[in-house]
C-alpha cells in the first residue's frame, strides 16, 4: 500500500526537489571494486522516523479543524478540510523526499578512493581519499538492531573541527547488511593503497639518485680541487 502511494505521489513532488540525477562515479582513473546502497529496512526505518517526528503535527492540525468546525459551523468545514488537505500534502512531500533520498543515496568503493552520494532535499557528495584514512568504526544501536542493519563511518586526517559544522573528512555508510564485510574490504584497499605510495617512494628514491660512474667523477674532482689548494 505504501510502495503504491509513493508511486502515486512521486510524479507531483519530485520536480518540487528540483534534483540533479546524474549517476555518480569515482575519479579518474580509480577502479570500482563495489557499489553499495542502504538496504530496505533502512528505508523503512527513515519512513517511520520521519512519520513519527510529524505526529505531533498532525495532531495539531486534527485539533485545530475541530476547533474551527465547532466555532464557525459551515465556514468552518471548508476551513478545516483546507488545514487537512495541506497536512496531507506534507506528508505525502515528507515520504517522497525520504523515498527519493533513499534511491538516490549510494557509496561506491573503489581501489583508491570512496565515494559517498546522499540527501534528497540537501544533495552531499564526498570523495575520501584511503591515503588520509584514519579510523573505521561500525556502530548499530538498539534501533538498528531491531531493523537488522548497520552504520560504518570513515574518518580521514583533519576530521576534528568546531560542533555544528558539517564534517566533510567524515562520511557514514548508513543502513549497511554486512557493514563488517565493507569495512575489511576497505581495509584491505588501504593495505592496497599504502603498499603502492611505499614502492612509488621507493623508485623516487631511484630515480634522483645518482649513478655511481657519475658519484665516482664528482669524488674525483673534489679530491683534485682540494690538492690544488694545498698546493
Amino acid at each position: 500500500m505504501i510502495e503504491l502511494t509513493l508511486r502515486l505521489l512521486k510524479p507531483i513532488f519530485v520536480p518540487l526537489l528540483k534534483l540533479k540525477t546524474d549517476p555518480p562515479h569515482l575519479p579518474e582513473g580509480t577502479a570500482l571494486v563495489r557499489s553499495l546502497k542502504p538496504s530496505e529496512a533502512w528505508f523503512t526505518w527513515r519512513a517511520l522516523t520521519a512519520m513519527f517526528g510529524l505526529l505531533g503535527q498532525v495532531i495539531g492540525t486534527g485539533v485545530a479543524a475541530i476547533a474551527v468546525v465547532a466555532k464557525l459551523g459551515g465556514w468552518g468545514w471548508l476551513i478545516a478540510a483546507l488545514l487537512l488537505l495541506l497536512e496531507a500534502v506534507i506528508i505525502g512531500f515528507t515520504l517522497v523526499a525520504v523515498r527519493v533520498d533513499w534511491e538516490l543515496r549510494s557509496f561506491l568503493v573503489g581501489d583508491r578512493s570512496l565515494r559517498v552520494s546522499e540527501g534528497a532535499l540537501t544533495r552531499r557528495e564526498v570523495t575520501l581519499s584511503y591515503a588520509n584514512v584514519q579510523n573505521l568504526e561500525v556502530t548499530q544501536g538498539p534501533l538498528e538492531r531491531l531493523f537488522g542493519f548497520q552504520n560504518l563511518t570513515v574518518t580521514t586526517a583533519g576530521a576534528d573541527q568546531q560542533p555544528g559544522l558539517e564534517n566533510s573528512h567524515s562520511v557514514t555508510l548508513v543502513g549497511l547488511d554486512d557493514a563488517e564485510a565493507v569495512r575489511t574490504l576497505i581495509l584491505g584497499m588501504l593495505g592496497k593503497a599504502k603498499d603502492s605510495g611505499l614502492g612509488e617512494q621507493e623508485r623516487a628514491v631511484h630515480q634522483d639518485a645518482l649513478p655511481l660512474p657519475r658519484l665516482l667523477e664528482v669524488r674525483d674532482a673534489a679530491l683534485a680541487l682540494k690538492r690544488a689548494a694545498g698546493a
